[in-house]
């Protein structure tokens, strides 16, 4: 009789295990994916213009605390150009510091790579999802294309070309619902930089993001358990 007991015990540890593990709560990060768009101003004071940012990211919980993904980000913004160049002249080249080309250039920029983001407080109140701070680190390149109207093939023109970038960022979210939430972060990256006209140095400037984010799975009692 006894070993009866023993076996019906055996056989049934693994389906108690099985349903206790079905009830458990489910994970904020870990094993979900998770979409962010959002949305910032890059300022370019030397340009006396500035463009808007849009940037989409995808990230996927390694742990709870730790998201790994990849995130693709376009810009655009126009701006007048007037530079000296050098002009035919019969069979003679005369380099003119007037306006040799006196247009519009649409400069189109792209920005992607790898993030790493981690998240503390899932780490100190690994229940509590109503507040999450958080800081996130990138490393891509930075594309930028440029079109000039009308068509000029100057010294200053560069139609095309890459940079390394790399970017830092600390952020706050609200999330009202397992499935969504907005967010603000403070960023600042190698590329994004202000140049003084009156001591010709530059210094990097911080970006402000705004944007939400959606989770397609989550623990159902998301705020306080």
């Amino acid at each position: 009789m006894k070993k009866k007991v023993y076996l019906l015990a055996i056989l049934l540890l693994p389906c108690m295990a099985f349903a206790q593990s079905q009830n458990a709560p489910k994970p904020f990060n870990k094993g979900n994916f998770k979409i962010d768009v959002s949305y910032s101003q890059l300022m370019q004071k030397h340009l006396l213009d500035n463009y808007p940012d849009f940037r989409v990211g995808v990230g996927y919980g390694l742990t709870d605390w730790c998201v790994a993904g990849v995130f693709g980000s376009f810009g655009i913004h126009d701006y007048g150009l007037k530079t000296p160049g050098e002009t035919m002249v019969g069979d003679s080249i005369i380099y003119n510091e007037q306006n040799a080309f006196d247009g519009t250039v649409t400069e189109c920029y792209y920005r992607y790579g790898l993030t790493l983001e981690l998240h503390p407080v899932a780490i100190w109140a690994p229940s509590f999802h109503w507040i999450d701070l958080y800081c996130r680190g990138e490393l891509g390149m930075r594309t930028v294309t440029e079109h000039y109207q009308p068509a000029y093939h100057g010294m200053f023109a560069e139609p095309f070309r890459n940079n390394f970038l790399c970017s830092g960022s600390v952020g706050i979210a609200i999330n009202p619902s397992r499935h969504f939430g907005v967010f603000y972060e403070l960023a600042i990256d190698n590329l994004n930089k202000e140049l003084d006209l009156y001591t010709n140095e530059t210094r990097i400037k911080p970006v402000h993001r705004f944007g939400i984010n959606v989770r397609l799975d989550g623990p159902k009692k998301w705020q306080k358990q």
